[in-house]
């Protein structure tokens, strides 16, 4: 109950911060600072490596249940719930525990990353519900991988129904797509850099 707690004292914090990465304004700055200023520069290209190379272990390690994609600010996981949870409830299929086991191994390995887990509904049914429902599926793949040795500080959750559709829900291919755990891995630039050997400069 204590890890529940704590990861849902957190989760009023994901859509600001998520706001905040996606910004075009905050983006189009940092890319023009950085063209300016080698040493950000260099530091951009350290963090687009780690996660090139987490995004690549990642798409090994789920075995193509679930659909990885590298973004322009980090890596987005998409499970859907046909394989991932049983019908109409926030419990694992035993099937998607053994994809988990392997996610989690992979995340475990660069702690330099925020993860940021998002619960999403189709528009059927009982609104109130599916948000409840949202919320406790993304509860329970945070609580998932806090078990499997992914630290509670990097996890934060959401749980937002039916609010935020990727396809229209009028057909069942739609509702399907709709309902979704959505997983966004973020470099913790400032741990990240600090944990980085410094360059040996010339005398």
């Amino acid at each position: 109950m204590k890890s529940l707690r704590l990861l849902a004292s957190v989760a009023i914090s994901l859509s600001v911060l998520v706001a905040c990465n996606s910004s075009k304004s905050t983006t189009q700055k940092e890319t023009s600072k950085r063209k300016k200023d080698p040493v950000a520069a260099e530091a951009a290209v350290k963090i687009g490596n780690m996660l090139d190379l987490l995004a690549t272990d990642l798409i090994g390690a789920s075995g193509q249940k679930a659909e990885i994609v590298r973004t322009a600010d980090g890596i987005n996981i998409t499970f859907q719930p046909d394989f991932y949870f049983e019908s109409s409830s926030e419990q694992l299929n035993p099937d998607a525990k053994g994809v988990l086991d392997d996610i989690s191994s992979v995340l475990s390995r660069y702690p330099y990353t925020e993860i940021f887990i998002e619960g999403h509904a189709d528009s059927s049914g009982n609104q109130w519900n599916n948000k409840k429902l949202s919320e406790q599926r993304a509860k329970m793949v945070a609580l998932y991988f806090k078990e499997h040795n992914v630290t509670a500080d990097r996890l934060a959750i959401a749980g937002y129904g039916a609010t935020r559709p990727i396809e229209s829900n009028s057909t069942p291919e739609g509702r399907r797509r709709n309902r979704r755990v959505l997983v966004k891995i973020r470099a913790n630039e400032q741990k990240f850099l600090a944990s980085q050997p410094a360059n040996s400069g010339s005398k």
